[in-house]
Formats: C-alpha cells, sequence, structure tokens
C-alpha cells in the first residue's frame, strides 16, 4: 500500500451530532435488539482455548513472566494512614500506586492463566478479587470530594462513582466473565461478590442518582463543559452493566442512561473536532467515547451505522494533527510531551470508521510500543505495564492480525480547528525535516488547561526548541484554589509575555480573540489577540501576536504587535530543554543537551531586547522524563519600559 494522502479524507465537519445515541439506540430498539448476558460474547473465555493458545509467543510470554513476578511479590495491603495522607499533605500518587498496583496484579494474572489456561492462578486470582471486594472505596483519595463527608477516609454509606472505581468494576466485570466457573471451583461465592459489590457500589448509584456531576443530567458546576470523566466512566459502567446485571429491564434502563450521558458529552464537545483537554487526555476522553459506542453496537448485533458519521471519525483524527514527530505531541494544559495513544485502539477505531489512515497510523503506533511492539521496537522499561483489560483483552487476541496490518506514520503538514483556537504547521507533509510549529490560542478556562493562551511550541527536525513544560506529579494543590500558584501553570513559564509583572489570568473569560489562519505552500500564518488572556491589570489595550512558518527559508518567524495603557517593563519568556548561549547581540545559540550537531538559532532584535537565560532544575519524575534534569527559560526583557511597540525575532537552523 502506498502512502495515504490526508486529502483522501473528508473535512471535520463544523458541529458535533446532537443526541446521536439515544436517537439511534431507542429503547425500543434496546428492548428488541440488546443481547441478553447469556447471549452476549465478545471475546473468548478460558475454555475457549483455541483463540488463547493463538496468541503470539513472545505475548503470552511476556504476560506470564509479569504474573509470576506478581505472584511473587504478592499482594500489598491499602492502609487507612496512606488513603489519608492526600488530606493531611496532599500526596496522592503513594496510595494510587498501591491501589492501581494491586488491579495491575490482578489484571495480569487473570490474563496469564487465560493464556496457560492450567489453573495455577486461580487461588490467586480469588484472593485479588476477595481483596478488591474487601475495600472500602475503590477510587482514588483525591476524588472523595464526591462524597458528603469530604476528603479523609471513605464513608461506605455514601458510594460514589469515579473514574478509578468505575475501572475497578469494569476489571471485575471482565474477570467474572472469563473465568466464573473456574473461580466457582474454589467458592461460588466469589462471582457473586463481584455482583453482590458491583450492584451496591456502581451500578445502583449509577442508576438511582442524577447528581453527579460527570453524568451531564443536571447543571455542571465542576467544569467549564464535561470532560474526560463522562466517556471514561461510562466507558467502564457499559462493561458492568452488560456483564453484571442480570434484571433485562434493568440492564435496558441503564444501557439508556449511559447513552443519555454519552450524549450530553459529545453534544457540548467542541464543534471542528479538537480535544480541548490535549492528546494526554486523548485516550481518556474520544477513544472512551469510541470503547462505549463500539462496544453497544457490538451488543446489539452491528445493526447501525452509528460508527459511520463522519463527526466519530474527526474526534479521533485529532491525534494526527496533534502528532509532532516520533513519540512527541504538543502537550498544551495537564499532559507529558510523550503522551501517545493506545495503538491497537486506535488501529480498531480506524477500522471502525473506515479511516485507512489512522488504522495505519495505530499499527505503526503499536509497532513501536507496548505489548504489541515487535521484536527491536519495543520501549517499555520494568514491569510490562497493561492498559484496562477492555483494551488489552482485544490487544491480546488481535495481536497476530495488528502485527500484519499495514503500518505508516502519519505527518500531517497543516492543520486548523477554528472553535478551539489550534494551528499546526510543517515545512512538509509526512517530513519531520525542517522547522514545526503548533499553536493553541484558545481560552484558560478549559479542562486541566494551564494559563497559556497564545503560547506556541516549535521543533526543529524532529528535536524541540520552544516547549510547552508539561505538568508535575498531581497533588492536593493541583485541582485546588491554589492550582495557579504551580510554576507550571503560569503563563511566565509558557512561551508568552509578562507585562509590567503582570501573567495571564484563569477563566473561560481570558481568551485569545481576531483569530486570523492562512496557509499554503510557501508559509503557514496564524495571528490572534491575546489582550482579553490578561486581567485589567496589564494594562493591555491590544497584543497581536503572528506566528508564521516560512516554508521556502525554513524558519519560524513571531510578531509581537502590542499597544498598552501605560509604559511598563515587557518580558517573553521562552521555554527550552535546549542550552541557550548568548553568541552575539540579537542572537542566542540553542544547543541540544544532548551534543548533537542540530544548532539552532533565535535571531531577535538586541536594540530593543536585553536577554537573559535561566536554569530551572526539575525534580519531578515525569518532567525530568520528558526534558532531561533541567530545563531553561530565555527572558526577552524590554530594555526600558514600552507602551506600544512591534518586536520580531524568529527561529531557524544556525
Amino acid at each position: 500500500m502506498g502512502a495515504l494522502s490526508t486529502a483522501d479524507q473528508p473535512a471535520a465537519p463544523q458541529t458535533s451530532p446532537q443526541n446521536l445515541l439515544t436517537t439511534t439506540f431507542t429503547e425500543e430498539f434496546l428492548t428488541s435488539k440488546l443481547m441478553s448476558v447469556d447471549a452476549w460474547h465478545p471475546y473468548p473465555r478460558w475454555s475457549e482455548r483455541a483463540a488463547w493458545e493463538a496468541v503470539p509467543k513472545d505475548i503470552h510470554a511476556k504476560i506470564v513472566a509479569q504474573a509470576e513476578a506478581d505472584q511473587k511479590a504478592g499482594w500489598n495491603a491499602l492502609l487507612a494512614t496512606s488513603f489519608l495522607e492526600f488530606k493531611q499533605n496532599g500526596n496522592r500518587s503513594r496510595y494510587e500506586a498501591q491501589s492501581f498496583g494491586r488491579r495491575d496484579h490482578l489484571k495480569s494474572i487473570v490474563l496469564a492463566e487465560c493464556l496457560e489456561g492450567q489453573g495455577r492462578f486461580i487461588d490467586d486470582i480469588a484472593n485479588g478479587v476477595w481483596l478488591i471486594c474487601e475495600e472500602s472505596f475503590w477510587g482514588a483519595p483525591a476524588h472523595l470530594y464526591m462524597q458528603k463527608a469530604g476528603p479523609g477516609l471513605p464513608d461506605i454509606t455514601d458510594p460514589v462513582i469515579e473514574l478509578f472505581g468505575a475501572e475497578t468494576v469494569q476489571l471485575l466485570a471482565w474477570t467474572k466473565y472469563l473465568l466464573s466457573e473456574q473461580l466457582d471451583t474454589v467458592s461460588p461465592l466469589i462471582s457473586r461478590r463481584i455482583v453482590l459489590e458491583a450492584e451496591r457500589r456502581i451500578l445502583k448509584p449509577a442508576r438511582e442518582r442524577n447528581d453527579f456531576w460527570w453524568m451531564g443530567f443536571e447543571t455542571n458546576t465542576r467544569t467549564a463543559r464535561l470532560n474526560n470523566w463522562t466517556p471514561w466512566i461510562n466507558s467502564n459502567l457499559m462493561v458492568a452493566n452488560l456483564i453484571l446485571e442480570e434484571d433485562p429491564a434493568l440492564r435496558i434502563f441503564e444501557t439508556t442512561r449511559i447513552l443519555k450521558s454519552l450524549d450530553a458529552y459529545l453534544n457540548q464537545y467542541w464543534p471542528d473536532a479538537g480535544e480541548e483537554e490535549g492528546p494526554g487526555y486523548f485516550s481518556a476522553s474520544p477513544m472512551c467515547y469510541f470503547e462505549a459506542v463500539s462496544m453497544i453496537d457490538a451488543a446489539t448485533g452491528h445493526r447501525t451505522n452509528v460508527l459511520a458519521n463522519p463527526f466519530i471519525d474527526a474526534m479521533a483524527r485529532y491525534i494526527l494533527n496533534a502528532h509532532i514527530c516520533d513519540d512527541n505531541y504538543i502537550d498544551y494544559g495537564d499532559a507529558h510531551v510523550h503522551a501517545g495513544p493506545d495503538g491497537d485502539l486506535l488501529y480498531r477505531y480506524g477500522k471502525a470508521v473506515h479511516d485507512e489512515q489512522l488504522a495505519a497510523f495505530g499499527a505503526y503506533y503499536a509497532a513501536r510500543r507496548g505489548l504489541t511492539a515487535t521484536e527491536g521496537n519495543h520501549e517499555e522499561h520494568g514491569a510490562l505495564r497493561l492498559p484496562s483489560m477492555s483494551r488489552t483483552l482485544p490487544e491480546v487476541l488481535g495481536a497476530a492480525e495488528l502485527r500484519g496490518a499495514h503500518g505508516e506514520d502519519v505527518l500531517i503538514r497543516d492543520s486548523y480547528y477554528p472553535a478551539l483556537g489550534l494551528v499546526t504547521a510543517r515545512v512538509k507533509e509526512n517530513s519531520a525535516d525542517g522547522m514545526y510549529f503548533a499553536v493553541l490560542a484558545a481560552n484558560n478556562g478549559r479542562s486541566h488547561s494551564h494559563n497559556d493562551t497564545g503560547s506556541y511550541i516549535i521543533y526543529q527536525d524532529c528535536e524541540p526548541v520552544a516547549v510547552d513544560v508539561g505538568v508535575e506529579a498531581y497533588t492536593a494543590k493541583t485541582f485546588s484554589p491554589e492550582r495557579y500558584t504551580i510554576w507550571t501553570m503560569q503563563s511566565a513559564y509558557h512561551n508568552l509575555p509578562t507585562i509590567g509583572g503582570v501573567m495571564q489570568h484563569n477563566g473561560v473569560e481570558f481568551k485569545a480573540t481576531e483569530r486570523k489562519y492562512s496557509t499554503d505552500d510557501k508559509r503557514s500564518a496564524f495571528s490572534f489577540n491575546i489582550a482579553a488572556a490578561y486581567p485589567q491589570e496589564a494594562g493591555v489595550k491590544s497584543w497581536v501576536r503572528t506566528v508564521t512558518l516560512d516554508r521556502a527559508q525554513n524558519r519560524v518567524k513571531i510578531e509581537e504587535d502590542f499597544e498598552l495603557q501605560r509604559a511598563v517593563p515587557i518580558t517573553l519568556s521562552i521555554m527550552t530543554p535546549r542550552v541557550a548561549n548568548v553568541d552575539a547581540v540579537g542572537s542566542i545559540l540553542l544547543k541540544l543537551a544532548s551534543g548533537g550537531s542540530g544548532i539552532s538559532q533565535l535571531k531577535f532584535d538586541g536594540s530593543q531586547i536585553d536577554p537573559k537565560v535561566e536554569t530551572i532544575e526539575l525534580s519531578d519524575a515525569g518532567l525530568r522524563a520528558s526534558w532531561g534534569p533541567q530545563i531553561y527559560r530565555i527572558l526577552l526583557n524590554s530594555k526600558q519600559p514600552v507602551s506600544s511597540g512591534k518586536w520580531f525575532y524568529e527561529f531557524a537552523r544556525a
């Protein structure tokens, strides 16, 4: 198969389809078409040996080896004092690591038992299921703001449904589906306990309550619009409901509610199909929506063409446009630069929506990382990390097909999301050579957003030049009123101006306006006014930033055209992982920390600007994984207070 052209793909629709699922899967349709619990057979069970024995031997070996290691390590304890750390000192990662580790252990031994079929993991699976069923709360301490008692220890009389409780019930549902007969040899009460706990903690509250903000049934006062919580939770609820709900009427009732909640999410989606939470949450947002929709479509016998809706395709194609090169993605908001998608799921998504380019990119990506990575390309280190059971099952069972599929890297030349305010541009289609830029000129009230309206990302030959630093590990402060005291959230640590010492402010009203975009074979240009992104005390009448990729000259030029109410000092921040050296008046050389030859040059008007370079040591493990032990902040300072001006500067190969 030859290269796939973006010209072959339809243009993204300009509005999201309204009430798509509830008008497709009506109650009448579900009553006649939804398969019963006994009839629904999405994957082979433990006893259906042929499918499990056909899994590639290297994948079989990886999973069994991880299961043996987990079994040897034993089951970790989840202590009340660890749970309380979030309330006491803001740490959420320690308990989450313990809780997630317990679920990873169960996942690996369930899969290993299905692959081997020898019964040697069954007792350990029974232990894991029982331990999880004995937990007071299946979710994360940080999410106990949802219970009436607030953060602290969980109140078992007030069950709440959040992300990780929903993931837990999905894991237990698949465990019962795959291994119920084998678990019955230990005790018939194990499978019954799964059903009982799922009903008490998740299914009953999901049926009877409308006040969880992520449902979209009542006014959502937590976020400007529904975010990844809605499809993430509902995709897991769909699994639990279809597998565990034994009452046919309740099963249809809850399916209808899940579809209504997913409609509320899609109804609010950006009309240009852009993902406001960025690539870091792509796998948890539109990908979860696809999982939920494809599951109900399968459970009703594939009798609809709901996945043919072009908007569903456009939602996934966002990740192609957010792909810079290799394992690098534009990382605005709470994201890391290497937050790539699940290749297998993207491949299946592309197949389902008949998008060959999307499927090819998924196959390409799956061959480079994760469980199905081919020999010599595997990038995992340490323990084998498996995605949710809903994603691991099709990945394992479909590995042979995936490895035989056509894979192709996809490097889109231009993309523009006019509603979201996102632009990306590179010199040439399907080539990482040369300069690249991405700009998000949106608002500062997006879900997981930083104060970053109008900040740019620049790469040269697939190496970072000017970057979005990303986000540190979540703590209690991350989603509190103190969020914007964290340095990575502030505009002064993005590629933006600080005006008279004043930074951008958070909130949907703080935004870019007057956006203008154009592109052709010679250049791509995006201009916008970020004055409204600053509070009144900044005194900004107008600040029009224009970012231009000059394809012929292979450079990115930036113009800052501003008018202020009074003369104040101006500072332009530029964040870079490159070692920055002022080598002459109006010139800074940006050298790769690795010492490679791909040097960049930042040129500016030295008569107006006094440069300074700061080194920021990075202690956060995630940021160090992205950029190394330190990052640099270039400060282009006005030599004197100014009330207006036009500044020009550019990035190019030295």
